[in-house]
C-alpha cells in the first residue's frame, strides 16, 4: 500500500524520536535534576506534565540531564522575548493580541522554543494550503495510498484523522511522522545491533542537518545520489564471502563507499579489535585480508575535519549477501521516502518564511577482501537510512 520507511539515525531525527530501550534514563531523584527544576522554577509534577503535554516525552526517553536540557533549550526570559519580537517584526502589543486570539497566555510557556514555534504557527497559518481534492490526490500518490479511505484507516491506527487537519502541509507532515513511528522498533533494533548510542545518532543527525542547510548543497541531488548507491548495492551478486566477488565487484564496492563518504563530507578509520586491543588498519590492508583471526572491526565515523561522530562494531556473523541486498533495497526506498518527509517539512518552512558521476570500474584489485569490508559498507548504509529524518515536529517548522 505504501513505501515502507526503514530508518535508523538519527536520525531521529532528529531523531529526537528515538527512545532507545537500552540506555540509562534521567533519574528524577537525582540531585542534579532537582537542582534543574529549582533553576527553572517548576515542581517535578509540573515539569513531567509539561514534558508530556508539549513534547509527548517522558524522562525515560533521555539518557542524561544534559541531553534533556539541550533538547528543551532556554527558558522564556525578557531578553529572548525581545529577540522573538524582533525576529517576527511585531510589537509587544501585537504579541499580546496574538496570544489572546489563540487562547494562550505567556505563563503557559516555560521554554523559549515552545513559544517561538507556537508564534510561528499562529502568524503564518493563513499562508498554508487548504486541503482540496486535487491536493489530496497528490498526497495519496506520493505515499502510495490507494484511496482516501486507506489514508484515513492509516491515520486512525494512530488515533488520528484527516478531519484533524485543515491544511495540506500539516496533513503531509503528519503522515510522514506516522510513517517514521511505524518503523521505529526496527530502527532501534538496527542501531542497537551496531552499538550506536543515542548521542552518536544525534551526532550523525546534526552533521547531516549542517549539510542540508549548506546553501551549496542541493538536497534533491543528494537524495538522488544516495538512492543511486542503494540501486548499485542491490546489483551485487550472491556470495558467501568476499573471495567470491570479482575484481570488478570489489572496484564497484570501493567506488560506492568512496562516493558515499564524499557526498556526506565524512571520513572513516578502521581498527581490528581482539581481546580489548585496538589495532589500526588501513582500507587497503583490509582489502587484502583473507582473515582477521576472529577480530571484530571497529569503524569510526568522523567529519572531514576530524570530529568523531560515531563508531560501530561489525562482527563476522553480521553479514552475508542477503543482508547486502536488503540494505540496498532499504537505502533506495528510504531515500525516496526521506525526500518526501523533507518536502513536507519544506512546505511548512516556505509557509513560515514566505545522478552520481560515472566511475571507472573493473580495475585490477586483490580478490581476497574480507567480509568486514562489505560489513562496513552495509552497516554504514544502514546508518544513512535514518539520518535524513528531521527533528521532532517543532524543529521541522524552523
Amino acid at each position: 500500500m505504501k513505501r515502507v520507511l526503514s530508518f535508523i539515525l538519527v536520525f531521529t531525527l532528529s531523531l529526537g524520536l528515538l527512545p532507545f530501550a537500552a540506555f540509562a534514563a534521567v533519574d528524577p531523584q537525582d540531585q542534579a535534576f532537582q537542582n534543574y527544576l529549582e533553576e527553572i522554577g517548576m515542581s517535578e509534577e509540573d515539569f513531567l506534565a509539561y514534558l508530556k503535554d508539549w513534547h509527548d516525552y517522558s524522562l525515560e526517553e533521555f539518557e542524561t540531564l544534559e541531553e534533556l536540557k539541550d533538547y528543551l533549550g532556554a527558558v522564556v526570559s525578557e531578553e529572548n522575548l525581545q529577540e522573538l519580537l524582533v525576529d517576527y517584526d511585531i510589537t509587544e502589543e501585537e504579541f499580546n493580541q496574538l496570544l489572546d486570539k489563540n487562547g494562550a497566555t505567556l505563563d503557559e510557556f516555560v521554554f523559549y522554543d515552545d513559544l517561538y514555534f507556537s508564534v510561528s504557527d499562529w502568524l503564518y497559518t493563513e499562508e498554508l494550503t487548504p486541503i482540496t481534492d486535487e491536493k489530496m490526490q497528490t498526497l495519496l500518490e506520493d505515499y502510495q495510498f490507494a484511496s482516501v479511505e486507506e489514508l484515513e484507516a492509516f491515520l486512525n491506527s494512530y488515533d488520528d484523522s484527516i478531519e484533524n487537519y485543515e491544511y495540506m502541509e500539516d496533513l503531509d507532515f503528519a503522515v510522514a511522522q506516522h510513517y517514521f513511528m511505524e518503523s521505529k522498533d526496527d530502527l532501534i533494533n538496527t542501531l542497537d545491533s551496531f552499538g550506536l548510542s543515542l548521542a552518536e545518532a544525534n551526532n550523525l543527525a546534526n552533521h547531516m542537518i549542517v549539510i542540508m542547510e549548506n546553501p551549496d548543497v542541493d538536497p534533491e541531488q543528494l537524495f538522488t545520489a544516495l538512492e543511486g548507491y542503494g540501486v548499485r548495492l542491490m546489483k551485487f551478486p550472491e556470495f558467501n564471502s568476499a573471495s567470491d566477488l570479482s575484481a570488478e565487484d570489489i572496484a564497484e564496492f570501493i567506488d560506492i563507499w568512496d562516493g558515499m563518504l564524499a557526498s556526506l563530507d565524512l571520513k572513516v578509520e578502521y581498527y581490528l579489535v581482539k581481546d580489548g586491543v585496538e589495532s589500526p588498519v588501513s582500507f587497503a590492508s583490509l582489502m587484502q585480508m583473507n582473515s582477521t583471526n576472529d577480530a571484530n572491526l571497529l569503524t569510526k565515523i568522523l567529519s572531514s575535519n576530524g570530529e568523531l561522530l560515531a563508531d560501530m562494531v561489525i562482527t563476522k556473523e553480521m553479514f552475508d549477501s542477503e543482508f547486502m541486498q536488503v540494505t540496498g533495497e532499504n537505502l533506495e526506498d528510504t531515500t525516496q521516502a526521506a525526500a518526501e518527509v523533507k518536502n513536507a517539512a519544506d512546505e511548512l518552512k516556505k509557509a513560515d518564511v514566505k545522478s552520481p558521476a560515472k566511475t571507472v570500474k573493473g580495475g585490477k584489485l586483490p580478490n581476497t577482501a574480507s567480509d568486514y569490508l562489505q560489513n562496513t559498507m552495509a552497516g554504514f548504509a544502514m546508518i544513512l537510512l535514518g539520518i535524513f529524518v528531521f527533528r521532532k515536529g517543532k524543529a521541522k517548522r524552523v
